[in-house]
Order: C-alpha cells, then structure tokens, then sequence
C-alpha cells in the first residue's frame, strides 16, 4: 500500500475534527473557490452533487468560483491531448471548457451547467449529448464549433496553465484550492466538508451576514 492511501484516512479524520474551527479567511469579504475536475470522474461527480452545489446554494454570493475542467489531462510533444478516461473525456472536458467560457460572465449559470453534466446519465460523456448545452440557454452551434475548433482559441491552454500545479501537489481529482493557496489539507478538508469550512470563514467575518454554522 502506497503512502498515498495510508494517508487518506488520516486526513479524512482531520476533515472531520477540525473544521469545527476555523480554517480558512476571506479576502475582502469573499472566498475564491478552484475546483479542477475531469468529466469521467466519480469522485469529481459526487464532490459537485453532495459538497459543491449544497454550499454554493446557501453561501454563492461570497464565493468566487472557477472550474477548470483538465485535471490530469496532459498534452504530447505533438500537441495531441491525452486525458485520464480516454477520448470521451476529452471530448466532454473540452465542451465544458467551451461551455464555461459562454457563460464566464455568469458563474450560477456555469454551476448549473456543471452541475448537470455531472448528474446521471453524464450527457456530454456518456453520449456527446448537448442536453447541458440547451439548459443553460448556450446556442448549440456555437458549442459545437468551438469543441471542433480548438486551434481558433487558447481555452485548452488556458486550462493547462492554471490546472498543472494544483494537480501536482494534491494528486487527486477533483483538485480544490482555495483563496490561491494550493494546500493538501485545506483540499481535503474542503472535499469533505466543504459546507462548513465555508461558513467558519463567513461567520468569522464581521462584513458577511452569516453569524453561526
């Protein structure tokens, strides 16, 4: 057995026994959430059905989300993209990128879309569905072209750039990071229990309404 897998139970003990404290601060009043996902992963499913969705619903007007779809995706000598799940999860992590960037002015409507890709049946991974797409009121065309035309644009670049370190250093899909500090505990903290590692930084903030947990 790996160190890797000794270690889990560990800090799923820590996540479980520390956060009643705080842990984390906001800055200026806000909290900066990176969540780095790939579209065939379990864990990455059920971090955005039970942690990421319950906490945005009650505490998103403090929180400043971004999703990177690439996680442990990586890039040949030749440019071609190789991702974790094989050639589907390109193809889905590649429309999310798309689909993200549509809607980058708007981040509810981003989590939504998330949220739902990440719910069964997986649309976009499962079957190159577009069911997503329309839900959030992205023109599926759009969609379309830009998934088939990464060279018109630096989205895969972009996602590169900001997903190498946080992969790196947590190991582990989803990759969370908050406020900027790439910190393996915070994200195991944060995968377990994300809801009330949120609030003790709003609660403990004069400038929040939040008041207790």
């Amino acid at each position: 057995m790996t160190a890797q897998y000794i270690l889990i139970p560990v800090l799923i003990s820590l996540a479980f026994s520390c956060v009643d404290s705080q842990v984390i601060q906001t800055v200026n009043g806000r909290i900066k959430l990176f969540v780095g996902p790939t579209s065939g992963c379990i864990n990455a499913r059920n971090f955005f059905r039970t942690q990421l969705v319950p906490t945005y619903e009650l505490y998103g007007e403090y929180i400043d989300l971004e999703i990177v779809p690439w996680a442990r995706t990586r890039r040949e000598a030749d440019g071609t993209i190789v991702c974790q799940f094989g050639e589907r999860d390109c193809w889905a992590n590649r429309l999310h990128r798309c689909v993200l960037n549509k809607l980058r002015f708007n981040q509810d409507a981003q989590l939504r879309y998330m949220a739902c890709e990440y719910r069964d049946p997986f649309p976009a991974f499962s079957s190159r569905s577009f069911e997503c797409v329309r839900s959030v009121g992205v023109d599926v065309t759009e969609a379309q072209f830009c998934v088939d035309n990464p060279h018109l644009d630096t989205l895969d670049e972009e996602a590169q750039a900001k997903g190498t370190d946080p992969i790196r250093i947590i190991n582990f899909v989803p990759s969370i990071v908050i406020n900027d500090n790439i910190d393996v505990d915070i994200h195991w903290l944060a995968f377990w229990r994300l809801n009330q590692l949120v609030c003790q930084a709003l609660a403990a903030d004069p400038t929040t309404s939040i008041t207790h947990c």
